[in-house]
């Protein structure tokens, strides 16, 4: 019986260091039902400063973490929260807030010239959505303008006009050398031409009204539409008939190297007086 005691005594004490000691060590866990829930509300459209208030009101913290371009929510304002509203978040919880910068523009390119697949693709990649025309303002083929304007500031998403041009078909110049300048714009318009700089000569008065030089020359490749330009024997025609079109044209085809264009000579002459002088 005497070494019995110590021994319960001694299993006793153990006993009860053992059980404080784990609950110490281990504590009962928390009961999920006693741990208070708050409905996270929607922020959307709320100025950041006003979103962190209303969050702290509720026992919650608030960080801003990115901006994003918006169409309508003003800059500052909360784009988007995570998580979302009408989610749950115990006291402490973070509410992560995302806000705008505001409207996203962007300027039209100057796209003349360009070829229509790059001109579009180039749109596209600017964030616009754009409607291709087909138009015959320009003879070459390519990007001609567009609608707005080039340099136009739009706020996105917009959408973009681009007028194009299937451009006209290379054709050969005829030979106009020998013929009588009056029959000249029915002859280009044949083959898709039009008359340019009409100059005249007094040097050669035997083949009077006649073409001795023309620029391009003959077989020539020129886009449709495209300019020829002659020299005619002889004085031009008087004030009353003349074509001043003609006069102002003259400087929309370049000279050619050693032709007679570049003759002073050759110079366009003035008109007629009423005397019927050259």
């Amino acid at each position: 019986m005497r070494l019995l005691r110590p021994i319960l005594l001694f299993a006793a004490m153990f006993g009860i260091g053992y059980a404080f000691a784990a609950l110490r060590l281990f504590p009962a866990a928390e009961d999920p039902t006693d741990v208070e829930f708050t409905e996270i509300p929607d922020l959307t459209g709320v100025p950041l400063a006003a979103a962190g208030e209303r969050l702290s009101a509720l026992g919650l913290f608030s960080a801003e973490l990115g901006r994003l371009h918006h169409g309508e929510i003003p800059i500052g304002a909360v784009v988007a929260q995570r998580p979302l509203p009408g989610q749950l978040a115990r006291a402490g919880d973070t509410i992560v807030l995302t806000t705008s910068v505001g409207i996203e523009t962007r300027r039209v390119p100057d796209l003349a010239g360009l070829p229509s697949g790059e001109a579009a693709t180039l749109l596209t990649r600017l964030g616009f959505e754009i409607d291709i025309e087909e138009s015959d303002e320009s003879a070459v083929a390519g990007a001609i303008r567009t609608e707005p304007a080039a340099g136009t500031s739009l706020p996105l998403p917009a959408r973009v006009r681009l007028f194009v041009s299937q451009g006209r078909a290379i054709v050969s110049v005829p030979d106009l050398q020998g013929r009588h300048v009056d029959d000249l714009e029915l002859l280009l318009e044949e083959v898709d031409l039009r008359l340019g700089a009409v100059r005249y000569q007094l040097e050669a008065p035997e083949v009077r009204g006649r073409v001795i030089f023309q620029s391009p020359a003959p077989g020539s490749a020129l886009r449709g539409e495209g300019l020829v330009s002659v020299i005619v024997a002889g004085a031009p025609p008087d004030s009353a008939t003349a074509d001043l079109t003609r006069e102002t044209a003259r400087d929309t085809v370049p000279a050619t190297p050693g032709s007679p264009w570049e003759d002073p000579a050759s110079a366009l002459l003035p008109r007629a007086s009423s005397d019927g002088e050259g």
